[in-house]
């Protein structure tokens, strides 16, 4: 019945949309790869050397994760007064076809009737289609008292947050898509703590199918501030596969969001409930200093309060981020993250990409109980057809977990680039990235370095 109503909802407010006088199609291409790359590990001694020429995403190990954030998106919006709709979708690369099929068989060990260890085949189906959904969402709003109520409804693949907070103006084909710039969004950068990695993202569920719905009230509170107040919340469906039956069932998660706009300072509170023992928290300040410095200074908690035996934690993050247009030519961007966990065996940093294939990394094998995060980004505009990048990123183990004794150096990529623009919105852009890490796990010397020249090809419409 739910879904039904959710349906009817969205549907309503696509009919409504239909009525506005503004449409936008919008598509964001990319063309990634690495012209080349070597890997170099030193194991105690013994040295391997891997040097391929293909494309990044399928060399690296977290490829995955990185073709995810940088699938082509194309997208059509309907916007009008008081109403306005969205459809997106991802175009997947290396498919041909929305009928392709894999299909994988693994052995798991079950115990039968009379409790005796024994194999059972389990067929995994998996179709590549050539698009997947990225967002569909409507709005309506209407004048109400001293304000206005917009309610909408929709699933956001990629989050429904204020960008703003994540001061993120220099980002384009920088990032090098996840590998540079803003390898972590707001909030945790450990692993395990997946409400928390995307803090202001309000739209996270448990699955990319869950919907969202929101109210959001607006109103200006005296002669000095705009106060916005939105309460969602977020709808999930589940699938199960046991002994060949499919059980489906549903849960939900309250979302509430406060924004401050005033001359000297924007500021967001932000609560989540996504688990009856789990809650939320975040709260970010934007303070206007100075002319041309755009700061975030902000943080966040997950608290489960049930007993620690029983598995209750608190994870905390503390996030700055300041861009600062020194002169018309010369931005200097600066992250910095330090994350923690109560846990005793403590939390991998996340998966993510480094310039190395991840598995040799320690981001991978080690637990600690905090970590740091900095990166430093620098975009000098030569002219309007050529701009100079630097991009130095370093992620810093700061405590380990108590019974761990190995050691672990920071890992660290440094990547020089030049981007040239054919128009504001299409650009190539190719670097040097230098990169590595080193650790001394059981005794045993562990390193590796990598040289990349990445390039991305992007056009914008």
């Amino acid at each position: 019945m739910k879904k039904i109503v959710s349906a009817a909802l969205v549907a309503s407010m696509v009919a409504g949309a239909a009525f506005a006088a503004d449409a936008k199609i919008t598509l964001n291409y990319r063309t990634k790869l690495d012209a080349f790359s070597q890997v170099s590990t030193d194991n105690d001694g013994t040295k391997t050397v891997y040097k391929e020429w293909l494309d990044w995403e399928g060399y690296d190990g977290a490829g995955k994760q990185a073709a995810t954030n940088a699938a082509d998106t194309f997208k059509f919006v309907l916007n009008g007064d008081r109403a306005g709709a969205t459809f997106a979708v991802n175009i997947n690369e290396n498919t041909k076809t929305s009928a392709d099929v894999s299909t994988t068989t693994t052995k798991n060990k079950v115990a039968d009737k009379d409790g005796k260890e024994m194999d059972k085949a389990v067929t995994k189906v998996t179709s590549s289609a050539l698009f997947t959904l990225n967002e569909y969402s409507a709005w309506m709003k209407w004048e109400l008292g001293e304000g206005e109520l917009k309610i909408g409804s929709g699933n956001w693949k990629d989050g429904y947050a204020d960008g703003a907070y994540r001061v993120k103006k220099d980002v384009d084909a920088q990032n090098a898509e996840g590998m540079d710039f803003e390898r972590f969004k707001l909030g945790s950068i450990l692993k395990g703590s997946k409400k928390l990695a995307f803090i202001d993202d309000l739209a996270a569920g448990g699955n990319n199918s869950a919907l969202f719905s929101y109210a959001d009230y607006g109103f200006q509170a005296g002669d000095a501030a705009k106060v916005n107040v939105l309460l969602g919340s977020v709808y999930n469906k589940f699938d199960t596969v046991v002994d060949d039956d499919t059980t489906t069932y549903y849960d939900a998660f309250f979302v509430s969001r406060v924004q401050v706009a005033m001359e000297a300072l924007n500021a967001e509170l932000i609560f989540k409930k996504p688990a009856p023992h789990v809650m939320d928290f975040g709260a970010y300040f934007m303070p206007k200093v100075v002319d041309g410095l755009t700061l975030n200074i902000g943080g966040a908690a997950e608290i489960d309060n049930r007993e620690e035996d029983a598995g209750g934690y608190t994870d905390w993050a503390f996030d700055v981020r300041a861009r600062y247009q020194a002169t018309d030519e010369l931005s200097i961007t600066f992250f910095t993250n330090l994350s923690g966990t109560n846990l005793k065996a403590g939390r991998t940093i996340a998966s993510g990409v480094t310039g190395h294939k991840g598995a040799e990394g320690y981001a991978t094998e080690a637990s600690f109980k905090t970590a740091m995060w900095n990166n430093l980004s620098a975009r000098y505009k030569v002219s309007d057809l050529l701009a100079l990048t630097l991009n130095v990123g370093l992620i810093t183990p700061l405590s380990k977990t108590e019974n761990d004794d190995n050691s672990y150096s920071p890992e660290w990529r440094v990547t020089p680039a030049v981007q040239v623009y054919a128009a504001s919105n299409a650009s190539i852009w190719g670097g040097i990235a230098l990169s590595g890490a080193s650790a001394k796990v059981s005794d045993k010397d562990n390193s590796v370095f990598a040289v990349q020249v990445p390039v991305i090809f992007r056009v914008k419409m």
